[in-house]
């Protein structure tokens, strides 16, 4: 049956948007650029999808004729974000062709028959329990930026590990990222009603599903969330979210924890130890972001060179009594994490010339940075 339905714009942009990075990626199959519209009597629910993560979304609407069919995404994503109307119409013609009234605004869209888009995942909804979206949304802005890009060799560094830990009565959320040269771990305590969330022994969710659950935080207070042997699924009133995870091995993390040690720790402004290495990083060489760090007395001094601009120093005050180090690092990291962290003050533990750097704050409970040492 041919559809017709009238929407708000802002509900359409808001939808058609939020699909945008699932639907835009280079595929085999011509129909995954497409969003699935499926126009029931009050509402049309939007469905993107790449076959590794899902995105449904529910929108009111004003429906005459219900009916299924497929769109193009970019080009309605397009169409909404540019119409200066508060009300876009949608009209089904024949051979799949869609017309959409914006305003004064007339315009006609070639579908596709909704027969060749991809099921959507089935799921259980009795294995979800309601968690705050602020809980996973600081473990993934803590953790992200650390998660390896696709070319990295184990492709298990491409994912983020989520773990759940119980520690004399008490329940915490773990999110582990790794890209080989350095690690970054966020602990949040949870409330003991969430012991349901099931994980499996191995939950690893890749990059762009970690993407996209940030995004599904955004707005909302809480929502449904469980992990099954092969998907994470997230639920709220108007959106479902279905991430594929990956199957494999992560790296023995615990093994270095358990081998750094506080005892040779500076106290440093975090503020200022970003500033300075924001202006240090201005020249270094472009891939490797390589900088020198030497700790004195109550001194760090951070210095860089660029074969072919020249070189850059910078020094400040730090609380340190420990023996005089010389150290090799990518700059980059460091800022990344400093980033990423809360609190005024940081504490930098190296055991020696050649150990990694643990990073850490008071003022930021949970946090946990180690990037690995380089040589100048």
């Amino acid at each position: 049956m041919a559809f017709q339905f009238n929407v708000s714009r802002d509900d359409l942009l808001r939808a058609i948007s939020a699909q945008q990075n699932i639907t835009s990626k280079k595929g085999t199959l011509a129909i995954l650029a497409n969003v699935l519209l499926d126009v029931r009597p009050d509402h049309v629910v939007l469905t993107g999808t790449d076959l590794e993560i899902g995105l449904k979304q529910t929108i009111p609407a004003e429906v005459f004729e219900t009916g299924i069919l497929t769109l193009p995404a970019k080009k309605l994503f397009e169409l909404a974000r540019e119409s200066g109307t508060t009300s876009i119409s949608f009209k089904e013609l024949d051979n799949h062709w869609v017309e959409i009234s914006a305003g004064s605004s007339l315009y006609r869209l070639a579908g596709m028959v909704a027969d060749e888009f991809p099921q959507f995942p089935a799921y259980d909804e009795g294995n979800m329990i309601r968690i705050e979206s602020e809980i996973l949304a600081d473990l993934i802005d803590k953790t992200i930026f650390s998660i390896a890009q696709d070319k990295e060799n184990m492709f298990t560094l491409t994912a983020a590990l989520l773990q759940k830990v119980k520690k004399d009565d008490q329940l915490f959320l773990k999110m582990i990222t790794s890209d080989g040269h350095r690690l970054t771990i966020m602990t949040k305590e949870i409330d003991n009603n969430l012991d349901g969330l099931h994980l499996n022994p191995l939950t690893l969710i890749p990059r762009r599903g970690v993407q996209e659950i940030r995004k599904f935080c955004d707005n909302k207070t809480t929502f449904s969330f469980g992990i099954e042997e092969k998907q994470a699924v997230l639920k709220s009133d108007d959106s479902l979210l279905i991430v594929r995870l990956l199957e494999g091995d992560f790296p023995d993390f615990q093994g270095l924890l358990n081998v750094l040690s506080k005892d040779n720790s500076i106290y440093i402004d975090r503020l200022r130890f970003l500033e300075g290495l924001k202006r240090i990083n201005l020249f270094t060489e472009d891939l490797f972001h390589a900088i020198k760090i030497d700790i004195q007395e109550n001194k760090m001094i951070l210095t860089s060179q660029n074969a072919d601009f020249g070189s850059a120093k910078d020094e400040f005050d730090v609380d340190y009594s420990g023996s005089p180090l010389s150290l090799g690092f990518n700059c980059r990291y460091f800022i990344e994490s400093l980033q990423a962290m809360e609190g005024t003050t940081i504490t930098a533990s190296i055991n020696n010339q050649e150990s990694p750097c643990m990073i850490t704050s008071e003022e930021d409970v949970g946090f946990l940075s180690v990037i690995m040492p380089m040589k100048i």
